[in-house]
């Protein structure tokens, strides 16, 4: 196995290679079974670092306060302008005097000013740019994070009203028919009433965002969708940027989830991706996913399979499969037209 392969074998789990590489090693994985090794090991290499891999705000006013700092060091340039009313400098064939710039970039011994100074002034605007632009960039990244987070909560809330009126038990996604779609949990909390705005389903941080226009269709609408292409295009949509759980399976039955207050079952998150490693969430920059847990808390976590989940992926049922659990503790979310089980759309 070449170093290129290797890496690329990082990449792929780390969700940072282009498509035509992530192909590759998608045809080399199906191929090769000492590639398929190797996955295994480098995840299982990575996986303690799931829980200690955070972003982390920096704090107020460190770009102003390192900038300060680099300007007071020693030898740092000063500007010298020319005190008022100091005459200025001419010969006597010149009609006017020749004015003399603030800033003298001559090279001459007499000159403040010399090519270290101008590297140093250079070096300052390099770092004002590193440290500024990164955190204007990380504060807009962090306030959509945390607007994520509170929709989560408020979506939490509205999912604990319903179970309250229907028996302990959670929005359930039907096993066929035109409702048969992980998204559904949205038509039927706007149904109940219990959603203040059809934006509460949608992540700042993720590719919905941008559609401005986006509402959540009523459960009628998406009964009468004309042509599969339009069902189609409103299950993976109508439930926004979140997925939702699939409910579970026992003795052959399908279950809905029902509302136990489990700290450490997940019941929605930024909504799972079909084509990056291990499933991840594609919003906030492919970097994790908030998640709502059933007693009604958010966290963002970097794995779908967090330490304190008791192991259990909550992209996938115990089988590794995007479905139903195989019981009642294990959680599964599913993004957009998923079914909780294999069916045939009525």
């Amino acid at each position: 196995m070449t170093d290129s392969v290797r890496e690329d074998l990082l990449g792929y789990l780390l969700g940072a290679l282009d498509e035509e590489q992530h192909a590759e090693i998608e045809r080399l994985l199906a191929e090769d079974p000492g590639v398929r090794r190797r996955l295994a090991f480098l995840r299982r290499a990575l996986q303690p670092l799931d829980d200690a891999r955070c972003e982390y705000e920096p704090p107020q006013g460190l770009a102003e306060r390192t900038c300060r700092f680099v300007w007071g060091r020693p030898g740092m340039v000063s500007l010298r302008y020319p005190a008022k009313g100091a005459a200025l400098m001419g010969t006597a064939r010149q009609s006017a005097p020749t004015p003399i710039n603030p800033i003298d970039l001559s090279h001459s011994a007499e000159s403040p000013f010399h090519w270290q100074d101008l590297v140093m002034a250079a070096g300052v605007i390099v770092a004002m740019s590193l440290l500024l632009f990164p955190a204007i960039h990380g504060s807009r990244v962090q306030a959509r994070l945390l607007a994520c987070q509170d929709n989560l909560r408020e979506l939490g809330t509205a999912l604990t009203n319903y179970s309250e009126f229907h028996d302990g038990y959670f929005p359930q996604v039907p096993t066929q028919g035109r409702l048969a779609a992980a998204s559904v949990y949205a038509p039927i909390l706007a149904a109940n009433q219990l959603l203040p705005e059809d934006r509460l389903v949608v992540c700042p941080g993720s590719p919905v965002a941008e559609n401005e226009s986006f509402r959540i269709p009523t459960l009628e609408e998406i009964e009468a969708a004309d042509s599969p292409e339009a069902l189609a295009a409103l299950q993976a949509t109508m439930g926004g940027s979140y997925g939702y759980t699939l409910g579970y399976q026992d003795d052959g039955e399908y279950h809905p989830t029902r509302n136990l207050h489990r700290a450490n079952f997940a019941i929605a998150a930024d909504a799972p991706s079909d084509v990056l490693p291990a499933h991840l969430s594609e919003n906030h920059g492919r970097l994790g996913q908030n998640v709502l847990f059933e007693d009604g808390h958010v966290r963002f976590t970097v794995s779908p399979r967090p330490g304190d989940a008791g192991g259990d992926d909550f992209f996938l049922n115990d089988a590794g499969f995007v479905a139903a659990g195989l019981h009642a503790d294990d959680a599964v979310i599913g993004a957009g037209a998923t079914p909780p089980v294999e069916c045939l759309v009525q």
